[in-house]
C-alpha cells in the first residue's frame, strides 16, 4: 500500500510540474511581443506624421498659386479698364461676318416734326405740322463703304448710298436705288481716281457752313446744295498736307431729275451737241490747325429737259441750250476758337447765261457753333440772298441746339425765321408747297431726332 501510494503520486506531480514551466515560459515571451508591436506602432504613426507634413505643404503651395492668379487676374482687368475702347473691328470673310472683307455699312436717321407758320396754299393761307420727309439736320441714309488693298500702295475704292425719306420710306434723289452716291475707283498716295454718281466738288469746299444740309440753311435760298451730285462722271480728290484739291468731269449730269425744280437733263445724246448737260466742279482748301479757306467752283450746261430755278418764287427759266450755263463760285472761311467754338462766313455767286439773258444772285452767310461740354451743343447763323435781276431778296436766321445722349443719338429742337423782300417766296423750310405769300415772312419750329450708326 505504501509503495503504490507513492507511485501514485509520483504521477501526479509530473503533470502539474509541466504546466507551471508552460505558463512560465509564456510569461517570459509576453514583453518581447508586445515591445515588438509598439515599434511597429510607432513607425506606423512616424510615416503617417511624414505624409501629413508633405500633404500640408502641397495644400499650401496650391493656395499660395491660387493667390498668384488671382493677383494677375486683377492686374490684367485693372489693365483693360484703364486702356483706351478701340473701335470694334469686324469679322474678316470667312470667320462668322456676313460681309466681304474690307466692306463696312454705316447710316443715318434724322427726322422730326416742325410747325411752319404763313404758308400759302393755293388761295388760302395759314399754318402747317408736319413731318417733312427729306431731312432734319442731314439726310436720312445708309450706305456701303469698300477698300481692299489690290496692290502695294493701291486700294481699290467704292461706296454705294442710298437716300430715303423718313416720313413715309420712300426713296429720294428722284428715286434712284443709290441716289446719293455710287461710284468706284482707286485710292493711290496721288489721290483718289472714281468713276459713277459722285458729289460736286462745291460740298467739299463749303466747310465754312456749318449748319450744312440742315432743313433750315443756305439751302433753303438755294436747293441745288444739299442735291450738288453728278450722273456719269469722273472725279479725281485728294489731300496733300494741309491742301485738299479736287475736280469732277461729268458727260450728263442729271438723268432722273435729281435737283430740285431743275427738270431733268440726261445727255449723251447724238446730234445734241458736244456740251449739252455736262457738268464740271473743281475745289481747292487749305485747312491749318486753328482756321481753313476754300474756294470752288460748280458749272452746268443745259440740254433737253432742264430748267433754271431759283427758288423764290418766279418762273422756272428754260435751260435747253447746250451753250447755256448755270456758274455757282462759292469762298468761305472759318476759325476755330478756345476748345470748343468756330465761326464760319462765306459767299456764294451764282450766274446764269440762258437765251433770254443773265441772272445773277449772290448769297452771304456767318455762322456760328460751340460745344458747351459733351452733351450739349449750340449753333446757328445769319444768311442773306439778294438778286437783283428778279428783284428779290431774303434775310434767314436759323438757331440750333442738340443734347447728345451719346455720340451717336442726339435730340435737337430748333428754330428758323425768314423774311421775304416785296416780290420774293424763299420758303423757310425744304419741300414743295411751304411757300409764304409774295413778300411774307415766315416762323418755323422743329424738334427732331439724329442717330447715327
Amino acid at each position: 500500500m505504501k509503495s503504490f501510494t507513492y507511485h501514485r503520486g509520483g504521477f501526479a506531480r509530473k503533470p502539474l510540474i509541466g504546466a507551471l514551466v508552460a505558463v512560465w515560459g509564456l510569461a517570459s515571451a509576453l514583453p518581447a511581443q508586445a515591445e515588438t508591436e509598439i515599434e511597429v506602432l510607432k513607425r506606423e504613426l512616424a510615416e503617417q506624421r511624414v505624409q501629413l507634413a508633405e500633404q500640408r505643404g502641397l495644400i499650401q503651395n496650391l493656395m499660395a498659386q491660387q493667390e498668384n492668379q488671382k493677383k494677375t487676374v486683377s492686374s490684367i482687368e485693372q489693365k483693360v479698364a484703364a486702356a483706351p475702347v478701340a473701335a470694334p473691328v469686324a469679322p474678316a470673310a470667312g470667320s462668322g461676318s456676313l460681309l466681304p472683307k474690307g466692306m463696312s455699312i454705316y447710316g443715318v436717321l434724322d427726322g422730326g416734326v416742325e410747325h411752319i407758320t404763313n404758308v400759302k396754299n393755293g388761295s388760302a393761307t395759314g399754318s402747317v405740322t408736319r413731318m417733312p420727309g427729306i431731312t432734319g439736320t442731314v439726310a436720312s441714309r445708309l450706305g456701303f463703304k469698300v477698300s481692299r488693298e489690290i496692290a502695294p500702295g493701291i486700294n481699290g475704292i467704292a461706296t454705294l448710298e442710298t437716300g430715303f425719306n423718313l416720313d413715309n420710306g420712300t426713296l429720294g434723289q428722284g428715286g434712284r436705288v443709290f441716289g446719293r452716291q455710287l461710284y468706284a475707283g482707286i485710292d493711290t498716295a496721288y489721290g483718289a481716281f472714281t468713276i459713277g454718281r459722285q458729289y460736286s466738288m462745291l460740298i467739299f469746299a463749303m466747310d465754312s457752313d456749318l449748319l450744312g444740309p440742315n432743313i433750315y440753311a443756305l439751302g433753303s435760298l438755294d436747293a441745288y446744295l444739299p442735291n450738288a451730285r453728278y450722273d456719269n462722271s469722273l472725279a479725281w480728290k485728294g489731300k496733300f498736307g494741309n491742301v485738299s484739291l479736287g475736280a469732277t468731269y461729268s458727260l450728263a449730269r442729271d438723268s432722273a431729275g435729281g435737283a430740285p425744280g431743275s427738270g431733268t437733263c440726261a445727255g449723251e445724246l447724238p446730234g445734241a451737241g458736244s456740251n449739252s448737260c455736262r457738268g464740271w466742279s473743281a475745289m481747292a482748301k487749305y485747312d491749318a490747325e486753328r482756321f481753313g479757306v476754300a474756294a470752288a467752283v460748280d458749272e452746268q450746261k443745259g440740254g433737253a429737259g432742264a430748267l433754271v430755278n431759283f427758288f423764290n418764287g418766279s418762273a422756272p427759266v428754260a435751260f435747253t441750250r447746250a451753250e447755256d450755263s448755270d456758274r455757282r463760285t462759292h469762298l468761305g472761311g472759318y476759325v476755330k476758337i478756345g476748345s470748343g467754338g468756330k465761326v464760319g462766313i462765306g459767299w456764294l455767286g451764282r450766274k446764269v447765261d440762258v437765251a433770254s439773258g443773265g441772272i445773277k444772285s449772290d448769297a452771304y452767310y456767318v455762322e456760328g457753333a460751340w460745344q458747351f461740354n459733351e452733351k450739349v451743343s449750340v449753333d446757328g447763323g445769319y444768311h442773306r440772298i439778294t438778286n437783283k435781276d428778279q428783284d428779290r431778296d431774303a434775310d434767314l436766321v436759323v438757331l440750333r441746339g442738340f443734347y447728345f445722349v451719346n455720340k451717336d443719338f442726339s435730340p435737337y429742337l430748333q428754330f428758323a425765321h425768314i423774311n421775304n423782300s416785296d416780290k420774293a417766296q424763299y420758303a423757310v423750310s425744304v419741300g414743295a408747297g411751304v411757300a409764304p405769300p409774295a413778300g411774307g415772312s415766315q416762323n418755323s419750329t422743329m424738334l427732331g431726332v439724329r442717330y447715327r450708326f
